[in-house]
This record gives C-alpha cells, sequence and structure tokens, in this order.
C-alpha cells in the first residue's frame, strides 16, 4: 500500500512538473515573438537592435499583462537604449510607448506595480562619450499609456 502511494505522488509530482514547464513555455513565447518581431524591425542599414532584458507584468492593474522591454539600438559609432511597453490586443502584443533614456542602461532590474527599476550608468559633466561615471537605478513609473521618469525629492537642510 505504502508503495502505490508513492507511485501516486511521484505521478503528480510529474504531471505538475510537465504541466507548469508547458505553461511557462507557451507564455516565454508568447513574450519573445513580438519582442523578436519589433526588434527586428528597427534594424536598418548599420543598425542592429538587441534587447538589454524584458518583463512581463500588469503594470495598470487592469488584469491584462503588458511587457516592458529594455533594448538598445547599435549604430557603428553609437548606441541608444529605450524602454518600450507592449500591450496585448486581439492581434497579440502591439508596442504602445516608448521612451528613450540617457547614458547607458545595463539592466532592467524589476518591474511592480507600475514601476520599473532600471540600473543606469550615466554621466557627470567632465565624463568622456565612452564612458559614463554615475551608476544608479532610475524608476520609471508607467500610467495612463504613458511612461515617465519617477523623480525622487532631496530632503532640504
Amino acid at each position: 500500500m505504502e508503495h502505490i502511494r508513492c507511485v501516486f505522488l511521484f505521478a503528480a509530482v510529474f504531471c505538475f512538473y510537465t504541466f507548469a514547464h508547458a505553461a511557462h513555455s507557451l507564455a516565454q513565447r508568447e513574450e519573445d515573438e513580438p519582442i523578436e518581431s519589433f526588434l527586428s524591425a528597427q534594424k536598418s542599414g548599420g543598425e542592429d537592435a538587441q534587447s538589454v532584458g524584458s518583463a512581463i507584468s500588469d503594470l495598470d492593474g487592469d488584469g491584462k499583462s503588458e511587457i516592458v522591454l529594455l533594448w538598445v539600438l547599435l549604430g557603428p559609432t553609437y548606441s541608444s537604449n529605450t524602454l518600450t511597453v507592449f500591450s496585448k490586443t486581439a492581434a497579440g502584443y502591439k508596442p504602445i510607448a516608448s521612451l528613450p533614456l540617457a547614458g547607458i542602461a545595463t539592466k532592467l532590474s524589476s518591474v511592480k506595480a507600475g514601476i520599473i527599476v532600471v540600473d543606469q550608468e550615466l554621466f557627470a559633466k567632465k565624463d568622456p562619450r565612452c564612458c559614463p561615471s554615475i551608476k544608479k537605478q532610475v524608476k520609471y513609473r508607467w500610467l495612463d499609456k504613458e511612461t515617465s521618469e519617477v523623480k525622487t525629492r532631496t530632503a532640504s537642510k
């Protein structure tokens, strides 16, 4: 009897793992296809577009997930980072807002409750064009189908 319980438990765990993995793969594919299509459309001439990171989250609390994509456009002698939000439509995920970012965006750190946190390297006044020296996490808010930087207040003395 104990042997039958162990076999049943093993089978249940195996089925759960298989189902969870299949569901994750489907969600990942649903996220990857619009990103790959979007990045491909950004390429032109000697430019390339690459993902720096992405996340899927319900940014506005409407029960529908949005995709957040941090990406870089690479030219022969330049690069620029952009944050793009995709919304789900009847035809799949479509880009609905983009925000160019200052400096170099190195990582999409987190996406929670409509706040997008990006690790960035920003330029100080005397930095050469190659080498930003200020490393910080910059917060962006998704509100009313627009992305904007969350300005933090500093305490006055």
